[in-house]
């Protein structure tokens, strides 16, 4: 077998393009800290069986295409979970979907961000906007709302501006 490219080498592991591949790293980024720590917990044992299978391409290769595969697994069995229709279920079936469903729904992070915590994430853009582009605080509402899709007010801004930049706390 010829030598291929990084890019080439996983997408034949893993049989996905790197829009997928992207789009699975996405994913696995929004979930909660447990349900990584399994995923991984899987991601290792993955790499094992990659490897009797590929035994030629580098570790660091088939480590990344078993993380990739491990989050597909997971995304593969929630997707199951979440269209099963439990009426030719046994019961300890639908007790293990329903103990793992409580455990997504445990897991996940039910505080949303404010829009003062989401526009701090921004402020070098912000600042960065004002000092250097001279914005105005409309424009970089307009701004953040186009590229960043945060969509706050200009009077917020400017009222953070304040307190930050003026340092009235």
């Amino acid at each position: 077998m010829k030598l291929l490219g990084l890019e080439m080498q996983v997408e034949e592991i893993v049989k996905i393009n790197e829009d997928e591949q992207n789009a699975l790293l996405r994913t696995f980024a929004k979930l909660s800290t447990s349900i990584r720590v399994e995923i991984m917990a899987n991601h290792r044992k993955l790499v094992y069986k990659i490897k009797q299978l590929h035994r030629e391409t580098s570790i660091s290769v088939l480590s990344y295409s078993s993380l990739l595969l491990a989050i597909q697994i997971h995304k593969t069995n929630q997707d199951k979970a979440n269209r099963l229709n439990i009426s030719n279920l046994s019961l300890d079936e639908i007790r293990d979907i329903t103990s793992k469903k409580a455990k997504v729904f445990l897991n996940k992070k039910f505080r949303k961000q404010t829009k003062r915590e989401r526009l701090l994430s921004y402020w070098a853009i912000v600042k960065t906007l004002k000092y250097d582009e001279k914005f105005s605080f409309r424009k970089i509402a307009i701004y953040l709302k186009k590229y960043h899709k945060c969509d706050v007010s200009y009077s917020l801004i400017a009222k953070i501006w304040d307190n930050l930049e003026n340092k009235r706390i």
